[in-house]
C-alpha cells in the first residue's frame, strides 16, 4: 500500500472522516489551568500542496479539489500542548494532531518546534468527500488533556445531503481573474465565535477556553497571536474549503 493509500485508509480522506474520537475531556488529575500566553504569537500554520515530488505553499484560503494532496506544517512559538480535531462535511471528527502508538501520545510543543498535521502516515491527506467546509478546531494548552483511546473506523459512511448553496466555497472572481486561483476569503483560520455550535464532546472543556485570537497574515503563512485579555487554553478554527 502506497503512502497516499495509507492515508485514506486512516483519514477516509479528511472530509469522508473516520468515527468520531472523544476529545477533550480533563481527567481528575489533568485540569486545564489558566496561562498568559507569549504576546509574540502561539502557532504559525502553513497550509502546503503536494505537486509532483514537490511540496508548495498555497494560500489559506484556496479552495481545492477532490484528489488535492494537503497537510499543514505548525510552528509552535511557546510551550504547551496541541490538539487538532477535524469536522468533516460529513458530519463527522477524527482527532488529527496528536495520534496514539505504542510510545504514547506525544503532543508536548516547544518553541521553534515544527509538526506536520495529520499525524500519521506519511504526513498528507487527500481532499475528497461531499463539498464545503472542514471546520478544523486547533486548542492550546498549558497543561495535557486526556484523549480516550480511538475507536475502530467505520468502513462506510452515509454521505450528507448537498449542503445550502450559502454554505459552499464560492471563487473571489477578481482573484481568480488575476491569479488563476479559486479563492474563498471565509476560508481559512478564524476565531471560534462566542455562539458558534460545537460537537457536543467540545462543549465542557469549549466554555473554559478563551477565543479571542488575533491573525497576522503574510501571504505565505499565519500566525495566530491571542488578544491582551486572554489565556490558555485557547481555541481557534481552520476552515478547509473543498468542492467535488
Amino acid at each position: 500500500m502506497n503512502p497516499i493509500s495509507q492515508v485514506r485508509s486512516r483519514l477516509s480522506c479528511f472530509a469522508r472522516l473516520a468515527a468520531f474520537i472523544p476529545l477533550f475531556f480533563p481527567g481528575p488529575e489533568q485540569s486545564v489551568n489558566a496561562q498568559q500566553p507569549d504576546p509574540a504569537g502561539l502557532i504559525t500554520i502553513r497550509l502546503e500542496q503536494k505537486r509532483g515530488d514537490n511540496s508548495v505553499t498555497v494560500p489559506q484560503n484556496t479552495v481545492f479539489r477532490n484528489g488535492d494532496v494537503l497537510r499543514f506544517r505548525l510552528i509552535s512559538r511557546i510551550a504547551g500542548y496541541l490538539y487538532v480535531v477535524d469536522k468533516g462535511t460529513t458530519g463527522q471528527t477524527i482527532t488529527l494532531f496528536p495520534v496514539s502508538t505504542a510510545a504514547g501520545t506525544q503532543n508536548r510543543i516547544e518553541p521553534d518546534q515544527t509538526m506536520i498535521v495529520p499525524a500519521m502516515g506519511d504526513g498528507w491527506f487527500e481532499v475528497s468527500g461531499p463539498s464545503g467546509f472542514d471546520t478544523i478546531y486547533l486548542l492550546v494548552s498549558s497543561t495535557p488533556i486526556l484523549i480516550p483511546p480511538a475507536p475502530q473506523p467505520e468502513t462506510q459512511q452515509t454521505p450528507q445531503n448537498e449542503p445550502p448553496s450559502n454554505l459552499l466555497p464560492r471563487c473571489n472572481d477578481e482573484i481568480f481573474k488575476a491569479r488563476g486561483v479559486c479563492i474563498d476569503s471565509s476560508a481559512g483560520v478564524a476565531p471560534l465565535p462566542p455562539d458558534a455550535p460545537l460537537p457536543r464532546e467540545l462543549v465542557p472543556l469549549a466554555k473554559s477556553a478563551a477565543r479571542d485570537i488575533i491573525l497576522a497574515d503574510d501571504g505565505d503563512e499565519v500566525t495566530v497571536k491571542s488578544a491582551p485579555s486572554a489565556k490558555l487554553p485557547l481555541i481557534y478554527t481552520f476552515r478547509l474549503a473543498h468542492l467535488e
